[in-house]
């Protein structure tokens, strides 16, 4: 069977704008975007298609072919669910299915989220001026503001150093201290595999870990977090939705405790970690480090394209 695989990370601009746009269109929209369309390097089989909306100069692989002339293919493997995808497979009449668009927006949203698991203390879901007014008087501490469709850190507004944002509805969630991140990966409403990962300072995703011990003394928190999804996950699945989720949690300090944050926010498309899993899978009693940083070193990502000198690169690990 032969696969096409799309890897549109524009995936949250496209829910967040929710406008038709062609699919090259979409790719352009970041320098960012047009390099992790790269990514299914990784996971791809070497009899699948990747499809590309740009090729770097020098860049050979035989799996790699041009948006603007795909070929014959069985399956279009897309990271997210796309209404861009949609329309150019329908005009080079190519089979992708994507289950309902407004429930895909809704699942993705935060505001789901927040309304399908515990809250972190003094959390909110504020629906306008008045509401955000209101909240910011009756908390205190350091606090973010978070838009429904942000991503990656994206999105995210601290409250007294960020202008607020205007859009609605937002979450309103204390700024806690963060002491393990880690998220739970699903397919067709089965388990894949849970990895922790690392993120920047302000919230931008770092680095993943996959692999044997890597949770180490937070099996605890993996345990409770299942407990919350799993039934969350079925009913998703019994509303039609059937592709990929990333489901991320995180534990942190509160009044000298660990606590479980279950539920930060569900992505109802492929992540970094399940790229991570897919790349751990070669070798299963390895642990492995997969980031996405700041970095010198070549890796697998082209790194020039359309003339534009990109900053970020995949590095892989494999730590003893």
């Amino acid at each position: 069977m032969k696969v096409l695989h799309i890897c549109n990370t524009f995936f949250e601009r496209e829910l967040e704008l929710n406008v038709l746009k062609s699919l090259g269109s979409w790719f352009r929209t970041h320098p960012i975007v047009l390099q992790l369309q790269f990514l299914p390097l990784l996971y791809a089989s070497n009899e699948d298609f990747i499809g590309l909306s740009d090729l770097p100069l020098d860049f050979i692989d035989d799996r790699a072919i041009l948006l603007d002339s795909p070929p014959l293919c069985d399956r279009i493997e897309s990271w997210g669910p796309s209404l861009a995808i949609a329309d150019w497979a329908k005009k080079h009449q190519l089979p992708y299915s994507i289950p309902d668009w407004n429930l895909v927006r809704e699942i993705n949203s935060k505001a789901f989220s927040f309304s399908h698991g515990p809250k972190l203390p003094g959390a909110a879901l504020l629906h306008n001026s008045l509401e955000v007014e209101q909240w910011i008087r009756s908390t205190s501490g350091p606090r973010v503001l978070k838009t429904c469709y942000g991503t990656a850190g994206q999105g995210h507004f601290l409250v007294g150093q960020d202008p607020l944002p205007s859009q609605y509805p937002l979450i309103g969630e204390p700024w806690v201290e963060r002491t393990f991140d880690f998220s739970t990966q699903w397919n067709g409403g089965q388990l894949v595999g849970a990895t922790p990962f690392e993120n920047e300072p302000g919230g931008t995703y770092k680095a993943t870990l996959a692999g044997p011990n890597v949770f180490e003394q937070y099996e605890w928190a993996l345990e409770q977090h299942l407990g919350v999804v799993r039934p969350l996950v079925e009913e998703i699945a019994k509303r039609g939705y059937s592709g990929n989720l990333g489901i991320d949690a995180f534990v942190y300090r509160f009044q000298s405790r660990e606590l479980l944050h279950p539920i930060v926010e569900i992505n109802a498309r492929k992540t970094m970690s399940w790229v991570a899993l897919q790349i751990q899978k070669t070798r299963p009693e390895k642990p492995l480090r997969f980031t996405f940083s700041q970095s010198k070193e070549a890796g697998p990502l082209p790194q020039i394209i359309r003339g534009k000198q990109l900053k970020r690169q995949i590095l892989l690990s494999w730590p003893d």
